[in-house]
C-alpha cells in the first residue's frame, strides 16, 4: 500500500479576505480530495489575528523575520513530503518579499512554487527576488503561456520546469441567469457585474461612464459591484476610492442602475452572484495581470464577458471567448454592451464557448493536475537529493 503523501501550502489563508487566500483554500481541498494529506503555514499581516481552521498548523508574522527561520525548522521537523509555495511578492516581508528566502534556503524539502505574479520589466531587486525563487523551486507551477513566455524570454528558466496548471473555479451547469437571480432576489436586466476587492486598478469609472447610453436603451439594466475595499487601501485610504464612485453614479444620474454591494462574499455566494448575471466585466487598468481568479470564475460559469486586454484576459478570450475593450474606452465599453445585450443568440454562442473552455479549469481537474507534479517532483527530489549544508547556513545569507 502506497504512503500517503503529504503537502504543506505557505501563503495567506482563509478567513483573511485575500484572493491568494481564498485560491489556497480551495487548491487545499481539490488537493486533499485525492487522498492528499494537505497542511498549511499561514502568513499574516502585522498586527492582524485570524481564527485559522484546524489545517493551519503555523503562522508567520509577514514582517518578522526569525519568524520565516522558524517556519523552517518547523517543515524540516515535520513529516511533509512536498511544500507547494504560493507566490506574490507583496505576500511576504522585505525588500521584494524576500523574507520568503530565509525560508526557502533553510529546508530539505522539494518546493514546488505556484507564481501569481511575474514581472516583464523588473527593477534590480524583483529580478533578484525572482531569480531565487526560481533557484530554490523543483516546479514553476504558471495559470498561463504568457507567463510561459515571460520566464522563458526574460528570466531563461527551461522549458522543463515550467508547468501551466489553469487557476481553478468550482464546476457549474451551463444554466440560466434567471434562476439564481430570484435566489438571490437580485433585480435587473440585463444584470451586469463586476466583482472583487475595491482599489483604484480597478478602472470601475470607465463602466459607469459608459452605462448612461445603453441605460437610455435599456433603462431596466442594473450594474452591481461586488465586494469590500481591499484592506490595505481601506486601512491607507479609507473608501476614497468607492465615494468617488458613488459621486459619479449621482452626477451621471445612475442611481436606479448602479448598486454596491460592499463585502466580502465567501465562496458559495459569490458563485451564486456570478450565476445570477448576465455579463461579467473587468475593466482593470493595469496591462501586465498574469492571472485573474473572478475572470476564471466568469468564464468557467459561461457568462457573456467584456474586460480590458489585460494579459491573462486577452489570453483566456482569445477565439471569440468575450469581448475585449482598450483600457479607458469608455465608447468601447458602450459598443460593447450593447452588442452583447441586443444580439442574444451570439451572446449565447460566447458564452457556450467559454463555458466549454472552462471544463478544463474545474478544481477537480485543477488538483488532479497539481497531485501528478507532487508525485513527480518527489519521486525526482528522492533521486537526486540536494545537498543541505545546514551546519553552514547563516541567517544573512538567505536574504
Amino acid at each position: 500500500m502506497n504512503k500517503q503523501m503529504k503537502v504543506l501550502f505557505i501563503g495567506t489563508y482563509v478567513p483573511k479576505e485575500c484572493g491568494i487566500a481564498t485560491f489556497t483554500h480551495d487548491l487545499l481541498h481539490s488537493v486533499s480530495d485525492e487522498g492528499i494529506n494537505c497542511k498549511v503555514i499561514a502568513v499574516n499581516d502585522p498586527y492582524e489575528t485570524y481564527n485559522y481552521p484546524e489545517e493551519v498548523v503555523f503562522q508567520i508574522d509577514r514582517d518578522k523575520l526569525n519568524d520565516y527561520y522558524l517556519a523552517a525548522d518547523y517543515i524540516n521537523q515535520s513529516d511533509a513530503d512536498i511544500v507547494c509555495l504560493q507566490h506574490e511578492f507583496g505576500l511576504f516581508g522585505g525588500d521584494a518579499g524576500d523574507y520568503i528566502y530565509a525560508l526557502l534556503s533553510g529546508i530539505d524539502k522539494p518546493v514546488i512554487t505556484t507564481m501569481h505574479t511575474l514581472i516583464r520589466e523588473p527593477e534590480l531587486a524583483y529580478r533578484k527576488a525572482t531569480e531565487k525563487l526560481i533557484d530554490h523551486s523543483e516546479k514553476l507551477i504558471v495559470m498561463s503561456q504568457t507567463a510561459v513566455d515571460i520566464l522563458k524570454g526574460v528570466y531563461d528558466v527551461s522549458e522543463d520546469k515550467i508547468k501551466i496548471i489553469f487557476h481553478g473555479m468550482p464546476d457549474y451547469p451551463f444554466n440560466s441567469s434567471s434562476k439564481y437571480r430570484r435566489k438571490m432576489k437580485l433585480e435587473g436586466s440585463p444584470l451586469i457585474l463586476t466583482f472583487g476587492l475595491l482599489s483604484q486598478n480597478k478602472g470601475i469609472e470607465s463602466m459607469l461612464k459608459a452605462l448612461p447610453d445603453v441605460v437610455n436603451k435599456h433603462p431596466n439594466l442594473v450594474y452591481l459591484v461586488l465586494g469590500a475595499t481591499h484592506p490595505i487601501i481601506k486601512k491607507t485610504q479609507g473608501e476614497v476610492y468607492r465615494e468617488y464612485l458613488q459621486n459619479m453614479v449621482t452626477e451621471l444620474r445612475l442611481e436606479n442602475n448602479v448598486v454596491f454591494h460592499n463585502k466580502f462574499v465567501e465562496i458559495e455566494e459569490l458563485c451564486n452572484y456570478i450565476m445570477a448575471s448576465d455579463i461579467y466585466v473587468s475593466p482593470y487598468l493595469s496591462r501586465e495581470q498574469i492571472v485573474s481568479g473572478t475572470l476564471t470564475y466568469a468564464l468557467g460559469m459561461g457568462k457573456g464577458i467584456i474586460s480590458t486586454p489585460y494579459w491573462y484576459a486577452k489570453e483566456m478570450l482569445a477565439d471569440n471567448r468575450g469581448l475585449l475593450v482598450d483600457f479607458n474606452d469608455t465608447n468601447g465599453f458602450t459598443k460593447a454592451l450593447l452588442s452583447l445585450i441586443e444580439n442574444p443568440k451570439e451572446c449565447k454562442d460566447m458564452r457556450r464557448r467559454a463555458y466549454d473552455f472552462g471544463r478544463k479549469m474545474t478544481w477537480k481537474n485543477v488538483g488532479g493536475e497539481y497531485n501528478t507534479i507532487f508525485r513527480k517532483a518527489l519521486k525526482k527530489y528522492n533521486t537526486y537529493p540536494k545537498i543541505q549544508n545546514r551546519l553552514s547556513f547563516h541567517p544573512e545569507q538567505a536574504v
